[in-house]
């Protein structure tokens, strides 16, 4: 199907209901409209980042036996009724279509009247063609479109759709079957951003409804950017940054200063990009560390790579797969692939616990979106299951599709901080053990995790923004090497902090098994397998595209099972993987440790915690359960 709305990136096709339509991105409802009186069973998908919710208020229309009929009876039949809701911040443009799928008995589009609502009757074939077919007989997948309309904001329309055989159709169409969707179409108005830098090619930052552009200046002092200026250049590392305010109802003109008590959140945009593959993380059972990082080459762009085209490959998103890729050649990043976007929004931060004055207060094993914040000295929120990570980052904003950040997502931002756009450096850790946000050691660590606070590898306590001996607090400047940046545009926290939970879990070779945990007390609070066989129940895993699966393997190879892009696998060489002890679980970069997942701690967490020294970083990652600790935190992504 043709989009109608040029701007749009995606479509998403679910059974008609109540359309909440988070982004910029179009999205489509679908519901059978059958000849009989039971609906035909319809899959629910979910791609991109628009969300519809079903609330069908009555049943599908019955054409049972279809004759043709006057317009009074035809108006007068059960009519298919649902709501469409627009639970964004903007208004929305929308369309209703109907999309036929199948006939029998030589019905035409001439032949199918229609009535929305209170309007008059129209006969199909005079509605606007949304695909390209004759009208003389239906063939795959044509749509005609009904109504065009906008809703505002928060507000709700209920439609009414009959069809029915009009009285000019011929004897020999009745009882004949047709088969029909309903389909709702819409866009999402939202903030223009004048400027533009080239060498983004179209990437520039998406300001849905409710990001607010800003800019931090050298003291950490947050104003709103004029968007019509040069606001973020990637090309000079200064990434782009956007807060969510507490009290949204207050307006800011450019370059005022938005003071940190109004600011619930921080997040930077990551640009859509392809990377020219060095390794293609294929490792056997024991291979020697060395000193082997490695440029990594980006370009930002709207089209994804494909095979057909001289040095670039088809993304290959399955975990251990290589498609058509080699050495050299450019790959669109998984992570923009598997959600369909030209870039995502990641949280500046550890997410936070909002409210909390102790360390002990922020750790709390619950679902409860409104206890998020993102910012800089606040609590890191810990001691919680990866299900309710999932649940309370997937509804803090679902407008802007908010999820818990993905190993695929967090290898996005790995890749662009070691590109020319970041600060090509080994991300200084945090280790303020208060578990403070945006914290940074004053010293580079020169050994790894060890039983007690030694001189080589200092951690402490201190008070909210308060520096230590050892360790000090965002608006020091001198933490700024704790960015991805070098600079306070970037992202802090993903060295050291807490270890933070990605949604990513390993699964049975064939697809059909999803690894949970080790005992019913070590689980994720998903569903699925123990190692002991034994299955647990809880949460559901929510669409694909929300996750990432891993296959299973062999216990030392396990590297081989990486996903191109994840920043796993292609990190090798690796120390002794065959010896399970803490200094042979290194990666070549920067000595990050490097241990896979196994089928007992099937869950990736990432970035390594305030012990962690020398091996914590942003490439550093581990196995894990993924049940509440209180060494795990967790990050949240917007997918607009």
């Amino acid at each position: 199907m043709k989009n109608i709305f040029k701007d749009k990136r995606n479509i998403v096709i679910f059974m008609i209901g109540a359309i909440c339509i988070f982004t910029s991105l179009a999205g489509i409802a679908y519901a059978y409209i059958s000849y009989s009186a039971r609906q035909k069973e319809i899959n629910i998908i979910e791609t991109g980042c628009v969300r519809i919710e079903m609330e069908e208020l009555t049943s599908a229309i019955s054409l049972t036996s279809a004759y043709p009929m006057s317009d009074d009876a035809g108006a007068n039949t059960k009519p298919f009724t649902f709501k469409v809701t627009n639970v964004c911040a903007t208004n929305v443009n929308y369309n209703v279509n109907l999309q036929v799928m199948e006939v029998e008995n030589r019905i035409a589009a001439s032949n199918i009247a229609t009535k929305l609502d209170n309007n008059a009757k129209s006969i199909l074939s005079t509605n606007p063609m949304i695909t390209p077919s004759s009208i003389d007989n239906f063939t795959a997948v044509e749509a005609y479109k009904l109504f065009t309309g906008v809703l505002n904001s928060g507000d709700s329309v209920t439609h009414s759709i009959r069809l029915w055989l009009d009285s000019s159709a011929g004897n020999d169409t009745q009882n004949g079957k047709f088969y029909s969707k309903v389909e709702i179409e819409a866009v999402q108005n939202q903030i223009t951003n004048a400027y533009k830098e080239t060498i983004l090619n179209g990437t520039d930052p998406v300001l849905a409804d409710g990001l607010v552009p800003v800019i931090i200046d050298g003291n950490g002092q947050v104003t709103k950017a004029n968007v019509d200026n040069e606001w973020y250049s990637y090309e000079k590392k200064n990434w782009a940054n956007a807060v969510i305010l507490v009290d949204d109802s207050v307006e800011y003109n450019s370059y005022d200063v938005i003071p940190e008590s109004n600011i619930e959140s921080y997040f930077v945009w990551i640009p859509k990009y392809s990377y020219q593959l060095w390794d293609l993380g294929n490792y056997s059972a024991k291979d020697g560390v060395t000193d082997a990082t490695r440029t990594i080459n980006v370009k930002f762009g709207l089209e994804n790579t494909n095979d057909s085209k001289t040095n670039e490959c088809t993304t290959p998103m399955v975990s251990g797969e290589s498609g058509n890729c080699v050495i050299g050649d450019y790959m669109t990043h998984p992570a923009f692939v598997s959600m369909g976007t030209t870039g995502l929004w990641v949280g500046k931060f550890e997410t936070g616990y909002k409210g909390a004055t102790a360390t002990s207060l922020a750790q709390s094993d619950t679902n409860d979106s409104t206890k998020v914040q993102i910012k800089p000295n606040v609590y890191s929120w810990r001691g919680i299951s990866a299900a309710n990570a999932h649940l309370t980052s997937y509804n803090y904003k679902r407008e802007l599709d908010s999820h818990m950040m993905k190993n695929t997502e967090w290898g996005a931002v790995a890749y662009l901080q070691h590109s020319v756009y970041g600060s090509q450096a080994s991300v200084r850790f945090n280790n303020n053990s208060s578990y403070i946000t945006g914290y940074a050691s004053k010293t580079e660590p020169t050994c790894g995790y060890t039983s007690s606070n030694e001189e080589c590898n200092k951690y402490e306590s201190t008070g909210l923004g308060v520096d230590g001996a050892n360790t000090i607090n965002y608006l020091n400047q001198a933490s700024v090497v704790a960015s991805t940046t070098g600079n306070y545009s970037g992202i802090y926290d993903m060295s050291g902090g807490a270890w933070e939970l990605v949604m990513a879990v390993m699964g049975s070779s064939d697809g059909s098994t999803i690894y949970s945990g080790d005992s019913a007390t070590k689980n994720s609070g998903f569903s699925g397998i123990n190692r002991d066989g034994t299955t647990t129940t809880g949460v559901e895993l929510p669409s694909a595209k929300y996750y990432d699966k891993y296959v299973y393997g062999t216990l030392y190879t396990g590297h081989n099972r990486r996903i191109l892009g994840d920043a796993t696998g292609e990190l090798g060489p690796f120390g002794d993987v065959t010896s399970l002890t803490q200094a042979s679980q290194v990666s070549s970069w920067y000595g990050d440790e490097a241990w896979y997942i196994l089928p007992g701690t099937p869950w990736f967490r990432r970035g390594n915690s305030i012990t962690g020294g020398n091996g914590a970083g942003v490439f550093a990652y581990v196995y894990h359960h993924a049940s509440k600790v209180n060494a795990n935190s967790f990050r949240i992504v917007l997918a607009v």
